[in-house]
């Protein structure tokens, strides 16, 4: 008789695993002890070799890839620690598992097409949205005929399916109804392809191969069918040699960012509960923030050693109808991110954060020994339109290689001109935009999401790790530094007109040359202050390129952290506030 321990290992918890670990508890007749621990959910099984072969097949079988999986393995090991009580289980909310999709899903399955088919293992019938309830195969069969002679379908849930592109400020959304086909259509990694189809479904963002006849946009948002209507609907266009379809569906999150090898969630304003264990004690008792789309309210508690729980949604500010929300500048905000990933790591003092956000500005701030906080630098806020940046760059010693862009780039200087800025001015996204039209990148508007599109896949397109550097020079102000952005767009430009020829080195220079000038200032803060860690957070590390090149630079020598249990630019807000040194919140 062996004793063999399966383990999987997540940054975060999956509602599946402790679903699945519970039902292993009455597998057979093997001795099952199951558990969840330092972020790992394991079933230890007593038995016959043969015995445990079989359940290992199975096992491999149902606990299917989650885009948190971070780590999976098997041991032999001399006596179980696990319990034989079920794990306590959060709700799933997944319509459908590895046992029910081939059934319901496949064209060639007896019961294709059958929505309400019933599953012993995740009854995800039971959670389908009643708009869609009573549907049979030929009612799912209607609405496929539907899009295909209309063109779109529109579904319960502002669901909206298209074989055109669908208009909208948002980067383009595709539902992969062939998944056979993605690599031949888009530029995708190993990572990438585990996460689509993970069990989770989550938003992946790719870049489409060159030249390709219908996908003319430089970066598309990509995702599997994920619920059970989508899978039908996806299977009965895979049959009839549609790839893929244009996709919009106000629920779904932001694409997941991939930091330093591990998926991070961006933000989500979907309503939620959650914990996370700390024996740190805060500053204070609770906290209520308003977020963009929803509230959130974090609180702490003494039990079973400390605890820090946290709830958002829509309702939360009327349930909390006695707390005034709390306002918090950008800079506090940056610093409540830097409190957040310290808590969920287990750090605290010798630590810095890069802090990037397309709503918030970016700051760097650090912790010293004495866990007293300072803000180092804070990218500047540009002007409001491309005309009050030409004027300010004709001021500055620009001016002659200005001139010359203006000459030899008419169009792009008139691009330029054109171009507006929304109200965060103060992220490096809207100085990145500013660099996209210096470059003469082809973008579907002048709006700042789409231009830096089209820098991140310029950046994307470029092979190798050689470009020009471009300069990020400080500038030093009377609390902090910030950055003198007029001599960084006159490099851009002065490296345009040496030579147009490869505008994507130029685009990954701009990533790689920031990533650097990171490393620099982090490396001078070490030698003033001691930093044992550096966290990033914020929108922009959506951004894999930066991601890349940071992970390598600054990631050369220093631990690289980040929020996995929260987001990174959104709850994490809220947590790291019950750290933040301010008399009132």
């Amino acid at each position: 008789m062996k004793t063999i321990k399966f383990e999987f290992t997540c940054s975060r918890q999956v509602p599946l695993y402790a679903h699945l670990c519970n039902r292993y508890l009455n597998y057979g007749e093997l001795n099952i002890h199951i558990g969840y621990q330092g972020g790992a959910y394991f079933i230890e099984a007593e038995g016959k070799q043969s015995e445990l072969e079989t359940l290992a097949d199975e096992i491999a079988q149902d606990f299917l890839i989650s885009v948190w999986l971070t780590d999976s393995r098997i041991a032999l090991v001399d006596a179980p620690s696990g319990s034989t009580e079920p794990l306590a289980t959060q709700p799933l909310t997944q319509e459908f598992c590895q046992q029910c999709a081939p059934h319901f899903g496949d064209n060639q399955a007896a019961a294709f097409g059958q929505l309400a088919l019933g599953c012993d293992c995740c009854h995800g019938e039971q959670r389908i949205h009643e708009a869609y309830r009573g549907l049979t195969a030929g009612d799912i069969q209607a609405m496929y005929q539907r899009l295909l002679t209309q063109g779109e379908l529109k579904l319960a849930g502002d669901i909206h399916l298209s074989l055109s592109p669908i208009d909208g400020p948002a980067r383009p959304r595709l539902l992969i109804c062939n998944p056979n086909t993605l690599n031949a259509q888009f530029h995708l990694s190993d990572p990438q392809v585990l996460a689509l189809s993970s069990i989770e479904k989550p938003l992946i963002c790719v870049r489409p191969i060159k030249d390709h006849p219908k996908l003319k946009q430089p970066l598309y948002d990509l995702c599997f069918a994920y619920n059970r209507l989508l899978v039908i609907l996806a299977e009965h266009l895979r049959q009839h040699g549609t790839d893929w379809v244009y996709l919009n569906d106000p629920a779904q999150c932001e694409a997941l960012a991939y930091i330093d090898g591990q998926w991070a969630e961006i933000y989500n304003c979907s309503p939620k509960s959650l914990r996370i264990d700390s024996p740190k004690q805060p500053l204070h008792d609770d906290v209520l923030l308003n977020g963009k789309d929803t509230s959130y309210y974090a609180s702490h508690s003494d039990k079973q050693g400390g605890h820090y729980l946290l709830e958002q949604g829509s309702d939360v500010k009327t349930r909390r109808g006695a707390m005034t929300p709390s306002t918090l500048s950008d800079d506090e905000l940056a610093l409540c991110a830097l409190h957040s990933v310290n808590l969920e790591h287990g750090l605290g003092k010798h630590s810095a954060i890069i802090y990037l956000s397309r709503d918030h500005g970016g700051h760097i701030y650090t912790l010293d020994g004495k866990c007293e906080a300072e803000r180092f630098f804070a990218l500047p806020e540009l002007p409001e339109t491309g005309y009050d940046i030409y004027h300010q760059l004709e001021q500055s010693p620009q001016r002659k290689v200005l001139e010359k862009f203006k000459q030899r780039y008419p169009e792009d200087y008139l691009r330029l001109l054109d171009l507006k800025l929304p109200a965060e001015r103060h992220s490096l996204s809207a100085l990145w935009a500013v660099g996209a039209v210096i470059l003469g990148l082809e973008s579907r508007s002048l709006s700042v999401g789409d231009l830096n599109d089209a820098l991140m896949a310029a950046a994307q397109a470029h092979r190798g790790s050689n470009s020009p550097r471009i300069d990020y020079p400080l500038t030093r102000g009377e609390a902090y530094r910030s950055l003198n952005w007029c001599k960084t767009l006159g490099t851009l430009i002065s490296f345009r007109l040496a030579d147009d020829r490869d505008s994507q080195k130029l685009a990954f220079g701009m990533h790689d040359s920031f990533a650097d000038y990171l490393a620099n200032w982090i490396e001078h803060l070490d030698l003033n202050l001691g930093v044992k860690s550096v966290a990033l957070a914020g929108s922009e590390w959506a951004n894999p390129v930066l991601c890349q090149r940071v992970a390598l630079r600054v990631g050369k020598n220093f631990p690289l952290k980040h929020n996995q249990q929260l987001e990174i630019d959104g709850n994490n807000h809220a947590i790291g506030a019950l750290m933040l040194k301010k008399r009132r919140l």
